[in-house]
C-alpha cells in the first residue's frame, strides 16, 4: 500500500472511487471530485511553468471554490499557500507580504491590477482564471510530487492573537494530514455526508470543510457570506442542501439562538455539529439541543498552532448554565501536559498551562525564530530526547475521571486586592444570564479595576443584583459598560484588542 504523504494523496484516491461525486459547491459553480483534481493539477502545472515551484504563494481571493484549486494547485507545485482577508487594510497585507516572501499572488479578475501595483515589481501576480485556463503537464506535477517530504511546509495562516501583529502559522503536510484522518474516522465521515462552510479560508476554523471531503468524499458547501448575517437564510440553506455536518465557530451557533432562526426552520438532517474556537456557553448549547435534539455535539479546542483541534469532548449529557463545556481529552496521536509555573506537571484539580505534543504542532511562526523559541521548546518532563512541546498560554486542570477543563487565558488571570481572579470564570457566570447575549470583561492594571463590557436585553441596577448575588465581592467587576453589539475580530472572537483600545485609554 503506497504511504499517503500529502492530503493530494488522499485527493486521488477520493477522485477514483467517487469522481462524478460533488466535491465543494456555491450557488452558482461546484466541482466534482474528478474536476477539483484536474483543475488543481491544471493551477501546479503553469506555477511549475513559471519556474515558481517549491515556493510560498498567496491566495489575494474572495472566499469561493476556485480557492481550493488555487490551494491543491500550489501543493501539486510544491509549495505553500497562504490565504489572505482581502477585506483587511493593504498595509496589514504588505506586512504579510513582507514577512511571507511570496513568490507568486493568484488573485480575483478584480484584484490583480491592484496587487500588480503594489507588489508586481517583486512577485508574479496572476488571475486564478489565468491558470485554470492554462495546460497539464502530468509528468511536471508527478515529479514535483514525488520529491515532497511530509514535514515540508503545505500552508501558513496569519493571526493576530492578543497583540494584533499578524504571525504567519506554518503547518506542514504531516500535521495536516493527522488532523484529516483522525477527524474523519472518529466522527465516521463518509461519501455521502455534507459539510457547510461557514468560516473564512484565512481562518483555521475552515480547515475541516476543505480537508475533509478530499479524505473521506464528503461534499462541502459554501454559502454566500452574507448569509451568516440572516441566520434563517442559512438554516434553510442548510435544509435545502440535506446537510449533515456543521463546523462552526461559537459566535455562529449563538447568532442563530439570538436570531430566533430556528423559528422558521429546523434542519433534520444535521446529525454532527462541533464547535472550537471560544467557549461556547452552556445555555446556547441547551437551546440548540432543544431544537436538534439527536444530533452529536462536539466541543473542540486548539490553537492554530496545534492543527485546528488537539481536544475533543463528545457531550452526552446536559450542564448548567454557569458550567463550562470541558475541553474532554487529547485528539489521537497527541498528547496534553498541564504545567504550573515551576514546569512541573499539576494534580488532578490544580490548574495548569496546557502544553501539547505531538504531530498535530505547528513548524513554528514562518519567517520568525524569536516567536517561535518562546512558544515552542522542548517537554520539560522528559529528561531522555528532545521532545517538542507548544506552550498555549491557556489554562486548564483535569478532574479525576482525567475529563479536561478550560480555565481561561494565563493573561486573563489578574491579581486584584492580593486575590488571584480568572477573567473567563467571571465571563462564565454573567454569559450565563438568560437576558446577556455576550459578556466580556477587561482589567485596567493601572486602576485596578475589572470592566465588565455586555451584550444584553437586561438594565444596569438588575445586572448589579445578580452579579452580587453570583460572584465573590472581590471578583465583582468595578464598571459597567452596556454595548449594542460586541465587536468580533474577522475569526469570530471577541476582539479584545479593539475593547482595550476603545474602554482602556
Amino acid at each position: 500500500m503506497k504511504m499517503k504523504i500529502t492530503i493530494l494523496d488522499y485527493l486521488e484516491d477520493i477522485e477514483k472511487k467517487y469522481p462524478q461525486k460533488v466535491a465543494y459547491s456555491e450557488l452558482k459553480n461546484e466541482y466534482t471530485f474528478k474536476q477539483i483534481t484536474y483543475l488543481s493539477k491544471v493551477v501546479g502545472s503553469n506555477i511549475i511553468k513559471m519556474g515558481k515551484e517549491k515556493t510560498p504563494i498567496m491566495i489575494y481571493m474572495r472566499k469561493s471554490i476556485k480557492c481550493i484549486a488555487a490551494f491543491f494547485g500550489t501543493l501539486y507545485a510544491g509549495g505553500v499557500y497562504c490565504p489572505i482577508d482581502v477585506e483587511m487594510p493593504i498595509e496589514r497585507v504588505s506586512h504579510i507580504y513582507n514577512v511571507l516572501n511570496p513568490q507568486v499572488i493568484i488573485c480575483d479578475d478584480d484584484l490583480v491590477e491592484q496587487a500588480k501595483r503594489k507588489w508586481g515589481d517583486t512577485c508574479i501576480c496572476i488571475t486564478i482564471d489565468e491558470l485554470l485556463c492554462g495546460f497539464l503537464d502530468i509528468d511536471s506535477i508527478e515529479k514535483v510530487k514525488k520529491e515532497i517530504c511530509s514535514l515540508d511546509l503545505m500552508y501558513v495562516l496569519f493571526t493576530s492573537g492578543s497583540t494584533g501583529m499578524p504571525k504567519g502559522v506554518a503547518i506542514s503536510h504531516k500535521a495536516a494530514v493527522d488532523f484529516a484522518e483522525w477527524i474523519s474516522e472518529k466522527y465516521g465521515f463518509v461519501y455521502s455526508d455534507s459539510l457547510c462552510n461557514q468560516a473564512p479560508l484565512y481562518f483555521d476554523a475552515s480547515i475541516p470543510d476543505v480537508l475533509i471531503p478530499a479524505v473521506s468524499g464528503a461534499t462541502a458547501y459554501f454559502p454566500p457570506k452574507m448569509y451568516y448575517s440572516f441566520p434563517k437564510k442559512v438554516l434553510a440553506y442548510v435544509e435545502e442542501k440535506k446537510i449533515t455536518t456543521l463546523i462552526w465557530v461559537p459566535s455562529a451557533l449563538r447568532t442563530v439562538i439570538d436570531c430566533h432562526a430556528f423559528e422558521t426552520c429546523v434542519p433534520n438532517s444535521v446529525k454532527r455539529i462541533i464547535f472550537c474556537g471560544e467557549v461556547f456557553p452552556s445555555k446556547y448549547l441547551k437551546e440548540w439541543k432543544k431544537f436538534i435534539p439527536d444530533a452529536l455535539y462536539v466541543n473542540m479546542y486548539g490553537p492554530t498552532e496545534t492543527t485546528y483541534a488537539c481536544t475533543y469532548y463528545d457531550i452526552h449529557e446536559d450542564f448548567d448554565v454557569n458550567e463550562n463545556i470541558p475541553l474532554g481529552k487529547a485528539c489521537e496521536n497527541c498528547k496534553i501536559i498541564l504545567l504550573d509555573e515551576k514546569d512541573e506537571e499539576t494534580k488532578p484539580n490544580v490548574v495548569g498551562e496546557i502544553c501539547v505534543v505531538g504531530d498535530c504542532l505547528s513548524s513554528g511562526y514562518y519567517n520568525d525564530d524569536e516567536k517561535t523559541n518562546n512558544s515552542f521548546g522542548r517537554n520539560p518532563l522528559n529528561k531522555n530526547w528532545y521532545e517538542r512541546m507548544y506552550r498555549t498560554g491557556d489554562l486548564a486542570y483535569r478532574d479525576e475521571n482525567n475529563i479536561l477543563h478550560f480555565v481561561g487565558r494565563k493573561d486573563f488571570q489578574i491579581k486584584k486586592m492580593g486575590y488571584r481572579i480568572e477573567l473567563g470564570e467571571i465571563e462564565t457566570i454573567i454569559n450565563a444570564h438568560e437576558k446577556i447575549s455576550t459578556a466580556c470583561c477587561l482589567y485596567d492594571p493601572e486602576n485596578q479595576k475589572i470592566i465588565l463590557l455586555y451584550k444584553g436585553e437586561i438594565g444596569e441596577t438588575e445586572l448589579k443584583s445578580y452579579i452580587d448575588n453570583s460572584l465573590l465581592q472581590y471578583m465583582r467587576p468595578d464598571k459597567l459598560i452596556k454595548l449594542d453589539q460586541i465587536p468580533l475580530n474577522p475569526n469570530g472572537k471577541i476582539d479584545r484588542v479593539y475593547l482595550k483600545k476603545e474602554y482602556m485609554r
